[in-house]
């Protein structure tokens, strides 16, 4: 029987670096994304617009959403699965009623440091257009645009990690990204603490 636990936080800050590291753990899975989240959130809205949502049980509904995670990593033998997804801190209640042991590992960085990664990218590819410079002549454009509360790409997962520490903080580490980079043999003790899981010597060079 599988495990699951989960990767959150913000962009930009360490969470493909926090994924390569714990997939050095022979009993560990973990990737840089997965569609998990949209695929349970999808299901769960089909449900409650159905006719039939008064009789469908709250088992059912938990079978189903069992039967997603299950069904998307039924080829992975590892024990222990990490899914990757920056929506998963908006669904802290949702994640503890399904896995009560459950933790989120999210990484983080100080605002500006993101947003000046994001320009860092942008300016060595003069050459492409990508979703972060289309229609955005100039960097305060740019970074309006990323700190847009209603779906900016780095100011819509901040405001998700910040509800899901509100509402279940015990749920959640967050790994600064610095202490990540420079230090990792000493974050990745505490995250296996944070787990509760016994600690595995990854190869940090």
């Amino acid at each position: 029987m599988k495990s699951y636990y989960f990767i959150s936080g913000l962009p930009r800050s360490g969470s493909t670096l926090l994924s390569g590291i714990l997939k050095q753990n022979p009993d560990f899975y973990a990737d840089i994304a997965s569609p998990v989240q949209g695929l349970t959130g999808n299901s769960i809205d089909v449900i409650t617009s159905g006719e039939n949502n008064l009789n469908i049980t709250e088992d059912q509904r938990k079978n189903l959403m069992y039967g997603v995670f299950d069904g998307y990593y039924k080829h992975i033998e590892k024990p222990v699965i990490f899914d990757s997804c920056r929506g998963w801190t908006k669904k802290t209640p949702f994640l503890k009623a399904l896995f009560p042991y459950t933790k989120i590992l999210c990484p983080v960085r100080d605002l500006v440091s993101i947003l000046n990664s994001f320009e860092m990218i942008a300016s060595k590819n003069p050459f492409h257009t990508t979703t972060l410079t289309a229609h955005k002549d100039n960097v305060f454009a740019r970074c309006d645009g990323m700190m847009d509360r209603n779906g900016g790409i780095v100011a819509g997962p901040w405001i998700l990690l910040r509800e899901g520490y509100a509402m279940n903080p015990e749920m959640i580490m967050l790994i600064d990204y610095e202490n990540l980079c420079k230090t990792p043999e000493k974050t990745m003790r505490e995250v296996y603490k944070f787990l509760e899981r016994p600690y595995y010597s990854h190869n940090q060079s």
